[in-house]
Protein backbone atom coordinates (compact mmCIF):
# COMPACT_ATOMS: atom_id res chain seq x y z
CA UNK A 1 0.00 0.00 0.00
CA UNK A 2 1.40 3.41 -0.98
CA UNK A 3 2.25 5.86 1.56
CA UNK A 4 -0.14 9.14 1.59
CA UNK A 5 2.44 10.59 2.64
CA UNK A 6 4.24 9.99 -0.35
CA UNK A 7 1.55 11.29 -2.65
CA UNK A 8 0.81 14.29 -0.68
CA UNK A 9 4.60 15.24 -0.98
CA UNK A 10 4.38 14.69 -4.71
CA UNK A 11 1.32 16.80 -5.12
CA UNK A 12 2.19 19.64 -3.16
CA UNK A 13 5.59 19.71 -4.84
CA UNK A 14 3.46 19.37 -7.95
CA UNK A 15 1.40 22.20 -7.43
CA UNK A 16 3.88 24.56 -5.87
CA UNK A 17 5.96 24.33 -9.11
CA UNK A 18 2.81 24.30 -11.12
CA UNK A 19 1.89 27.94 -9.74
CA UNK A 20 5.85 28.86 -9.98
CA UNK A 21 6.10 28.14 -13.48
CA UNK A 22 2.30 29.81 -14.40
CA UNK A 23 3.81 32.98 -12.19
CA UNK A 24 7.02 33.21 -13.96
CA UNK A 25 6.16 32.76 -17.04
CA UNK A 26 3.34 35.12 -17.00
CA UNK A 27 5.32 37.53 -18.45
CA UNK A 28 5.57 35.54 -21.73
CA UNK A 29 2.21 35.60 -22.57
CA UNK A 30 1.89 38.38 -25.22
CA UNK A 31 -0.31 38.79 -28.42
CA UNK A 32 2.62 37.29 -30.55
CA UNK A 33 2.40 34.21 -27.79
CA UNK A 34 -0.51 33.99 -26.28
CA UNK A 35 -0.17 30.63 -24.63
CA UNK A 36 3.23 31.73 -23.12
CA UNK A 37 5.90 28.91 -23.28
CA UNK A 38 3.68 26.60 -24.79
CA UNK A 39 3.21 28.50 -27.66
CA UNK A 40 6.95 27.85 -28.25
CA UNK A 41 6.03 24.15 -26.98
CA UNK A 42 4.08 24.28 -30.12
CA UNK A 43 5.08 26.19 -32.90
CA UNK A 44 5.50 23.97 -36.10
CA UNK A 45 8.40 25.84 -38.08
CA UNK A 46 11.92 27.20 -37.48
CA UNK A 47 10.28 30.68 -39.33
CA UNK A 48 7.41 30.25 -35.84
CA UNK A 49 10.04 29.32 -33.19
CA UNK A 50 12.40 32.64 -34.95
CA UNK A 51 9.50 34.98 -34.55
CA UNK A 52 8.28 33.96 -30.82
CA UNK A 53 12.36 34.29 -29.85
CA UNK A 54 12.82 37.56 -31.60
CA UNK A 55 9.64 38.99 -30.05
CA UNK A 56 10.49 37.82 -26.47
CA UNK A 57 14.12 39.33 -27.27
CA UNK A 58 12.91 42.52 -28.22
CA UNK A 59 10.69 42.43 -24.86
CA UNK A 60 13.88 41.54 -23.17
CA UNK A 61 12.36 38.35 -21.68
CA UNK A 62 14.50 35.72 -23.19
CA UNK A 63 15.90 34.94 -19.88
CA UNK A 64 12.36 34.89 -18.22
CA UNK A 65 11.93 31.65 -21.25
CA UNK A 66 15.50 30.20 -20.12
CA UNK A 67 14.46 30.22 -16.91
CA UNK A 68 10.56 28.84 -16.74
CA UNK A 69 12.71 26.01 -19.23
CA UNK A 70 14.63 25.21 -16.25
CA UNK A 71 12.52 25.66 -13.67
CA UNK A 72 10.27 22.65 -15.44
CA UNK A 73 13.13 20.65 -15.13
CA UNK A 74 12.66 20.63 -11.59
CA UNK A 75 8.71 19.92 -12.21
CA UNK A 76 9.22 17.05 -14.37
CA UNK A 77 10.33 14.55 -11.52
CA UNK A 78 6.91 15.40 -9.44
CA UNK A 79 4.10 15.45 -11.71
CA UNK A 80 5.90 12.17 -13.39
CA UNK A 81 6.05 10.29 -9.78
CA UNK A 82 2.43 11.63 -8.77
CA UNK A 83 1.03 10.03 -11.68
CA UNK A 84 2.99 7.24 -11.91
CA UNK A 85 2.24 6.41 -8.01
CA UNK A 86 -1.42 7.63 -7.96
CA UNK A 87 -2.10 5.36 -11.48
CA UNK A 88 -0.22 2.68 -9.97
CA UNK A 89 -1.92 2.85 -6.56
CA UNK A 90 -5.44 3.09 -8.39
CA UNK A 91 -4.46 -0.16 -10.11
CA UNK A 92 -3.55 -2.55 -7.32
CA UNK A 93 -7.41 -1.86 -6.18
CA UNK A 94 -8.97 -2.45 -9.61
CA UNK A 95 -9.55 -6.02 -11.40
CA UNK A 96 -9.26 -7.16 -14.91
CA UNK A 97 -8.84 -4.34 -17.76
CA UNK A 98 -9.04 -1.03 -15.62
CA UNK A 99 -5.86 -2.54 -12.98
CA UNK A 100 -4.19 -3.27 -16.32
CA UNK A 101 -4.70 0.07 -17.98
CA UNK A 102 -3.45 1.77 -14.35
CA UNK A 103 -0.35 -0.06 -15.34
CA UNK A 104 -0.07 1.00 -18.53
CA UNK A 105 -1.08 4.76 -17.90
CA UNK A 106 1.56 4.46 -15.25
CA UNK A 107 4.44 3.52 -17.65
CA UNK A 108 3.06 6.59 -19.79
CA UNK A 109 3.54 8.91 -16.97
CA UNK A 110 6.72 8.08 -17.11
CA UNK A 111 7.41 8.66 -20.61
CA UNK A 112 5.33 11.41 -20.58
CA UNK A 113 8.29 13.04 -18.44
CA UNK A 114 10.93 11.87 -20.79
CA UNK A 115 9.36 13.50 -23.68
CA UNK A 116 9.04 16.49 -21.32
CA UNK A 117 12.82 16.34 -21.07
CA UNK A 118 13.64 16.01 -24.47
CA UNK A 119 10.86 19.20 -25.64
CA UNK A 120 12.76 21.30 -22.84
CA UNK A 121 16.39 20.44 -24.35
CA UNK A 122 14.86 21.46 -27.87
CA UNK A 123 13.36 24.80 -26.89
CA UNK A 124 16.91 25.22 -25.12
CA UNK A 125 18.78 25.04 -27.83
CA UNK A 126 16.09 26.92 -29.75
CA UNK A 127 16.82 29.79 -27.44
CA UNK A 128 20.64 29.61 -28.19
CA UNK A 129 20.04 29.85 -31.92
CA UNK A 130 19.94 26.26 -32.43
CA UNK A 131 16.64 25.36 -33.78
CA UNK A 132 15.21 24.00 -37.41
CA UNK A 133 11.81 22.83 -39.00
CA UNK A 134 12.90 19.50 -37.55
CA UNK A 135 13.49 20.33 -34.30
CA UNK A 136 9.99 22.72 -34.58
CA UNK A 137 8.43 19.57 -35.45
CA UNK A 138 10.00 17.52 -33.24
CA UNK A 139 9.37 19.46 -30.34
CA UNK A 140 5.92 19.76 -31.37
CA UNK A 141 5.39 15.97 -31.22
CA UNK A 142 7.07 15.92 -27.96
CA UNK A 143 4.86 18.50 -26.28
CA UNK A 144 1.55 16.85 -27.77
CA UNK A 145 2.42 13.63 -27.21
CA UNK A 146 3.18 14.28 -23.33
CA UNK A 147 0.20 16.18 -22.80
CA UNK A 148 -2.17 13.63 -24.37
CA UNK A 149 -0.27 11.16 -22.65
CA UNK A 150 -0.99 12.80 -19.18
CA UNK A 151 -4.52 13.70 -20.09
CA UNK A 152 -4.85 10.38 -20.03
CA UNK A 153 -3.17 9.41 -16.76
CA UNK A 154 -5.37 12.44 -15.29
CA UNK A 155 -8.73 10.67 -16.60
CA UNK A 156 -7.67 7.56 -15.42
CA UNK A 157 -7.21 9.38 -11.66
CA UNK A 158 -10.56 11.06 -11.68
CA UNK A 159 -12.44 7.85 -13.17
CA UNK A 160 -11.31 5.01 -11.37
CA UNK A 161 -9.54 7.36 -8.55
CA UNK A 162 -13.38 8.02 -7.76
CA UNK A 163 -14.34 4.44 -8.01
CA UNK A 164 -11.78 3.56 -5.72
CA UNK A 165 -12.89 6.16 -3.08
CA UNK A 166 -16.76 5.37 -3.48
CA UNK A 167 -15.89 1.58 -3.09
CA UNK A 168 -14.19 2.57 0.02
CA UNK A 169 -16.27 4.81 1.70
CA UNK A 170 -19.76 2.62 0.49
CA UNK A 171 -17.70 0.26 2.79
CA UNK A 172 -17.90 2.21 5.95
Amino acid sequence: MINIRIILSLLIGTLLLFVTLRFQGSKLIRPYASKGIISLEIAPNANSVKHLLLEWNNDGLVKTVRNNILIDFLFIPFYVLLFYTLCGSISVRLNATSAKLGVLLAFFSLIAGIFDVLENILMLSAVIGMYSDISALLTTIFATLKFALLGLSLLYVVIFGSQVIWTKLSHL
